[in-house]
């Protein structure tokens, strides 16, 4: 190789370095892959990224602050990308709160077809832009919301009665006394105080959090009624996403595509692992029959009147938009 092609292909390497385009990222739950989708996407997406010369950065779970923390930083551009809660964003544009209505999707593969083929993220960036943050994807924990309680096997809505029931918003304080139950809104980290104290009774989750958490011993019952999709969200500060160029953002939004698509299989897969994990734990798992969960659905189908905040037609519209994307 002559000095002349040396030259120049050490200057194209010191160009190359010089634009390495950086990304940093919050956590929201330990760096276990086989036990958080969030990290796993996490993951997947930075693998491919320093792959392609990206310099990569993450911050393990509540380390630079909780939920309200991060989104500040988010806002303020001083942190890139956070794995943030699914109402972080409905703070903002409160109908995203009808796609967390009970049964609105079939399946996580419907979730993933809706979210990542239809145009509504695109049009919800657009009012979250002026926030100062964009949505980048809508993440799974793992597979859909079951009910997990400490008092006995709940197979049919009409076995909920008598239980009081953590709620994580007022929405699921209504969900839970149409199904028969009571409730009491609780945070995440007061969870295992309220179910010892007898605050509560149990909670609707992924089939993986209460091991993943370390709230094993706090139930006796699963039932996976598949009330709600789990999700949360890949938040990025606009400040950051617009500093990209047109070609890295491609290369980003390839790489977080590939990143979810892995995610939701492993959903699909886990499911069974997550569920002998719970029998393991001496948590019985209910799987309902198509008769059985269809009386969750009909108790919880007046849940859409709850949301006042969204007018009914608009409801409609979205409900009718998602099911354009079910599997067939």
């Amino acid at each position: 190789m002559n000095l002349t092609s040396t030259a120049t292909l050490t200057a194209l390497f010191l160009a190359s370095a010089a634009s390495a385009q950086s990304v940093n990222v919050a956590l929201d739950s330990n760096p276990d892959r086989e036990q958080s989708g969030t990290y796993r996407y996490v993951e997947n997406l930075f693998t491919t990224l320093e792959e392609a010369g990206w310099d990569t950065e993450t911050f393990p779970r509540d380390t630079i602050g909780g939920e309200d923390e991060r989104l500040d930083q988010i806002r303020a551009g001083i942190l890139d990308i956070s794995m943030s809660n699914y109402a972080v964003a409905t703070q903002f544009v409160e109908e995203m709160r009808a796609l967390q209505l009970p049964y609105t999707f079939e399946n996580p593969a419907h979730e993933f077809k809706f979210f990542t083929e239809s145009d509504y993220l695109d049009q919800v960036n657009e009012e979250l832009a002026a926030e100062g943050m964009r949505i980048l994807a809508i993440v799974p924990t793992g597979g859909f919301l079951g009910i997990f309680n400490n008092e006995k096997e709940v197979r049919t809505v009409s076995d909920m009665e008598g239980l009081r029931m953590r709620a994580l918003d007022p929405n699921q304080l209504e969900m839970f006394q149409m199904m028969g139950a009571s409730g009491v809104v609780i945070p995440f980290s007061e969870v295992p105080n309220a179910i010892q104290t007898g605050i509560a009774n149990g909670y609707v989750n992924a089939s993986l959090v209460p091991l993943t958490f370390g709230q094993g011993d706090l139930f006796t019952n699963f039932t996976d009624a598949k009330v709600i999709m789990s999700a949360r969200l890949a938040l990025a500060s606009t400040t950051w996403w617009d500093g990209l160029s047109d070609e890295e953002q491609a290369t980003f939004e390839k790489a977080s595509l590939d990143a979810l698509a892995e995610v939701f299989e492993w959903v699909d897969a886990s499911e069974v692992v997550h569920k002998k994990n719970l029998e393991e734990a001496g948590i019985a798992v209910y799987e309902p029959t198509e008769e059985e969960l269809a009386t969750f659905r009909e108790a919880t189908l007046p849940m859409a009147d709850v949301l006042t905040e969204v007018p009914a037609e608009r409801i409609e519209e979205l409900r009718a938009f998602v099911a354009e994307y079910a599997p067939e």
